[in-house]
């Protein structure tokens, strides 16, 4: 029992006294077989859509998780140390057959090094995956490379604009081939997925790929239930669109679980798929399942989990559900988060999500949402000014107290970035000289003989975001010059609807958009503007799309991942055949020019040309990740400097999990977390955790 989490046990061991008397199912410190285990989770706006090809929200991809098994996943292999493991999955194997597959490369169009001709190159261009016998849909159908390649011809269709095509496209894992098929340049056969047996396929990169980021590539994937898929497709003028993955009709999996039940918006509730092949008896009959590889020495149980139920409700009706022992998990708000900080049942870690609010710059769109939006002078958005007072005015050490336990942020990418994680497992981005230097740029700090910061690391750590005085300088700016081009006259209120969330708004919510208000009006005062009034707006199914589609002026939000390899993390605001840009109505990063200084000459090219220059084939690709660290960070500078995009937090995910269940490891760990879903540790079955709740008094504390 070294690596479950000793806490959660002692703490489970110290209240059995209380039920000692019951004939409790699961002792403590121990997992009985007998009888169910539901996993009770809620959350404020039930996915929608999760299929692997258009998937938007965490919460589509919550479910997709649970359907879908990955080729390739990590696992644990030494808690104690912070060792991980690559675990095949759905695949059996994956082998780099770039050697035998030289002619390959030529075929499908890969880029070569500089220099390098194919016949030179041995490794990091075609890898062959075979796949584990046994794995079916839940229609009964098997899988074979036939359907791989099926599904990655349906993502990639040009008539289906499916959004996850990127992932295939460009960047670090793009397919040789895959960009040209989707833009209807050529047809399938020129993209390089083929078949080398019924089970196997080969995949070829359209440029250098190291084998741990290939690896990681395959945790997610494409497969989809290619019947299903095209019995779902529609046709509206010349787009095509498929209901895949709507609802448990239009849903095939071939995860650990699948859909029993679903109700729009309400709930849904997931059990044990059947046709899953890692399920297995054991010596008593019980329906259990096994990791495929030892975790700190042993193989152990997995996915004990026999239901999991997701209900729709906002924080303070699950506070209520948790208490009374009706939930597996709650989020505390932050007028509860303090109450269970210290608690053995809290788990919490930063993710790679920075909230934050983006904006839509254009003039003529800010003027048509005075007209007709709810806004009232909603234009003086169109200064830079004005937007970076904003920044400047938000003290977000006190406002992150308003969330659910984030913590400030001012700067695009956060600590949980890491440039060079497979070599070097320290290698954080935002601890690197560029990076620190950059937001240094960034906020006019500078260090060194005559300033208050004798060193980089020095004046980095003061900076905190918040500068109400030059706040104050910059809204003074902004005033004059949107009052001589006859955009905005003294004095006059200012009201800017906010899309604010895809669920209802959360107390939380409120009370960031209050404190939002209140940090502007006091950076405003002498300035000559009128009062400004932000109005958090609720239900809004695509924030992302409402603000540079006109709808909204401003959309609070976040973008997060690539985790291990932020060179890729800037597509999303710089390259607009990647990712259609949340800011996309603030400029044109593929027509503005940007030059920088590399090996000591001057280079000029487009955004998204730096951007590009930084993945797949881009010109310093193959660069050490070191030396690519400045283009980043000056990428990031830059953008940031713009302000069409304001850090607000870092996204901390804290959870309070209920005593009938703890994770496997309370060391959060980059690669497999806490042990992940598959590795949580039941206390009580479902009728035992019924017992412990009533001799309770039908109420727990967690404080």
């Amino acid at each position: 029992m070294t690596n479950i989490l000793m806490k959660q046990i002692s703490r489970a061991c110290a209240l059995v006294a209380l039920i000692l008397s019951l004939a409790l199912l699961s002792s403590c410190g121990e997992e009985g077989r007998a009888g169910e285990y539901t996993y009770k989770t809620y959350t404020s706006a039930l996915g929608t859509g999760w299929n692997p090809h258009t998937w938007q929200t965490s919460g589509d991809r919550a479910i997709l998780d649970y359907l879908t098994t990955p080729l390739v996943s990590v696992l644990p292999l030494d808690t104690d140390e912070g060792r991980y493991q690559w675990c095949y999955e759905l695949a059996a194997s994956v082998e780099d057959v770039t050697a035998s597959h030289r002619d390959k490369l030529r075929k499908y169009g890969s880029i070569l090094p500089e220099g390098v001709s194919a016949d030179e190159v041995s490794e990091g261009f075609v890898y062959e995956i075979t796949l584990r016998p046994g794995f079916r849909f839940e229609s009964g159908e098997e899988i074979s490379a036939d359907d791989f390649i099926e599904s990655m011809e349906l993502l990639l269709d040009p008539r289906m604009k499916n959004s996850r095509a990127n992932s295939y496209t460009s960047g670090e894992s793009a397919l040789a081939g895959a960009s040209a098929f989707l833009s209807g340049e050529a047809p399938f056969s020129s993209v390089g997925l083929f078949k080398t047996g019924e089970y196997s396929f080969a995949y070829v990169t359209e440029s250098y790929l190291d084998r741990d980021y290939f690896l990681a590539s395959l945790s997610s994937h494409w497969l989809v239930d290619t019947e299903l898929y095209k019995n779902g497709m529609s046709t509206s003028g010349e787009l095509v669109s498929t209901d895949y993955g709507t609802g448990k009709a239009t849903t095939s999996s071939y995860g650990p679980y699948r859909i029993e039940a679903h109700q729009s918006e309400k709930e849904m509730v997931l059990v044990r798929n059947e046709a899953w092949p890692l399920w297995e008896k054991d010596g008593d009959g019980n329906i259990v399942s096994y990791t495929l590889l030892p975790v700190d020495g042993e193989i152990r149980e997995q996915y004990m989990t026999t239901k999991i139920v997701i209900s729709v409700m906002d924080s303070s009706t699950a506070k209520q559900f948790f208490l009374k022992g009706e939930l597996s998990e709650w989020t505390p708000p932050a007028s509860d988060h303090a109450s269970y900080k210290y608690s053995d049942a809290m788990y919490s870690f930063d993710e790679t999500y920075t909230m934050s609010l983006f904006f839509n710059t254009d003039l003529e769109a800010l003027r048509s949402m005075d007209r007709s939006r709810g806004n009232i002078n909603s234009v003086v958005l169109s200064s830079g000014d004005f937007r970076r007072g904003l920044s400047l005015a938000i003290d977000r050490a006190e406002m992150s107290l308003a969330t659910e336990g984030y913590s400030p942020q001012f700067a695009l990418l956060n600590e949980a970035y890491y440039y060079d994680i497979y070599a070097d497992p320290d290698s954080c981005y935002r601890e690197t000289d560029e990076a620190k230097a950059a937001i240094c740029r960034l906020y006019d700090t500078d260090y060194g003989i005559g300033s208050p910061y004798p060193t980089l690391d020095d004046a980095y750590k003061s900076i905190t975001g918040y500068d109400p005085g030059l706040a104050g300088e910059a809204f003074a700016s902004a005033f004059t010059s949107l009052v001589s081009a006859g955009l905005y006259h003294e004095g006059e209120e200012i009201r800017i609807r906010i899309a604010y969330s895809k669920g209802a708004l959360s107390a939380d919510d409120n009370q960031q958009i209050a404190l939002l208000n209140h940090y502007v009006n006091r950076a405003l005062e002498g300035t000559g503007f009128g009062r400004v009034t932000f109005e958090g707006v609720g239900r809004v199914a695509n924030r992302y799309a409402a603000v540079p589609g006109g709808e909204y002026a401003i959309g609070y939000g976040a973008w997060g991942g690539a985790a291990f390899y932020p060179f890729r993390a800037l597509l999303v605001y710089m390259d607009p055949e990647y990712e259609r840009l949340h800011e996309g109505a603030c400029w044109s990063p593929d027509k503005e020019l940007l030059t920088l200084t590399v090996d000591g000459e001057e280079l000029t090219m487009t955004y998204t040309e730096w951007t590009r220059s930084l993945t797949g084939s881009g010109m310093f690709s193959r660069r050490e990740n070191t030396f690519k660290l400045y283009i980043l960070s000056r990428l990031e500078e830059e953008f940031l400097g713009r302000y069409y995009r304001i850090p607000l937090f870092t996204s901390v995910a804290s959870t309070l999990l209920s005593y009938k269940i703890s994770n496997y490891t309370d060391s959060y760990d980059l690669m497999y977390g806490f042990g992940g879903f598959r590795l949580i540790v039941y206390h009580y079955d479902d009728k035992g955790w019924q017992e412990y709740v009533r001799a309770s008094g039908g109420r727990l504390s967690y404080e």
